[in-house]
C-alpha cells in the first residue's frame, strides 16, 4: 500500500467558508488531548479560516444526545487547555448500539447540524467507530470528512508507529 503525506493541500475540497467542523474525544484518558484539541482549533480558525467549529461533549453518544452536548470553539476558549490534563469535552467509552440506533441518530445529528468534517480522537474502538459512521454516511451519500486522530496507550492501531499517549504509559509503568 502507498500513503499520501499528510499537511496543507494547494487545492481544498472544501470551502472553508462553508466547513462546519466537530471534534470529539473518545475512549479513556491520556495526555494530550487538550493540545490536540487546541491546535484542530487554532490550524482550522488561522491557517483555513473555518470559523464554525464544534466540540462534542462525552463521545459518540454526544453526537445525538442535544444540545447540551455541542459547544462553540474558538480560539480564546481553547488558547490555555493544553495547561491542563484530560479533555474540555469530556471522554466516554462505548460506541453505537445498533439496537437503539445510535449510528442512525449520530448520522441525522450531523446532518441537522451541518457537519462536513468530524474529527475522532481515540483508540482502536473509536476507529471502528468512524467506519460504521463512513458506512452509513456512504450509504445516505453525505458527504462528511471523517478524520481519526489515534490516541492510545496500548499503541495498537495497525499503520501508526506511535501513538501519542503511549510513551506516557511506558513511564508509568517504568515507575512503578
Amino acid at each position: 500500500k502507498k500513503y499520501m503525506k499528510a499537511g496543507p493541500r494547494k487545492y481544498l475540497y472544501f470551502n472553508p467558508n462553508k466547513v462546519r467542523a466537530a471534534i470529539i474525544t473518545c475512549g479513556g484518558l491520556c495526555p494530550g488531548l487538550n493540545v490536540v484539541i487546541r491546535e484542530l482549533v487554532m490550524s482550522l480558525w488561522y491557517n483555513y479560516g473555518v470559523k464554525n467549529i464544534w466540540g462534542i461533549k462525552w463521545g459518540y453518544k454526544g453526537i445525538y444526545s442535544g444540545e447540551n452536548y455541542w459547544i462553540q470553539l474558538e480560539p480564546s476558549k481553547v488558547r490555555d487547555i493544553h495547561q491542563l490534563g484530560g479533555t474540555m469535552l469530556g471522554s466516554s467509552r462505548g460506541g453505537f448500539d445498533n439496537a437503539k440506533g445510535d449510528i442512525d441518530r449520530a448520522v441525522d445529528s450531523l446532518v441537522e447540524k451541518g457537519i462536513n468534517h468530524l474529527y475522532c480522537i481515540g483508540g482502536d474502538g473509536t476507529h471502528r467507530g468512524i467506519k460504521y459512521l463512513a458506512d452509513k454516511l456512504r450509504k445516505r451519500k453525505v458527504q462528511v470528512s471523517l478524520v481519526g486522530i489515534p490516541k492510545t496507550i496500548d499503541n495498537d492501531i495497525n499503520v501508526i508507529d506511535k501513538t501519542f499517549g503511549f510513551d506516557s504509559a511506558i513511564e508509568a509503568a517504568q515507575l512503578a
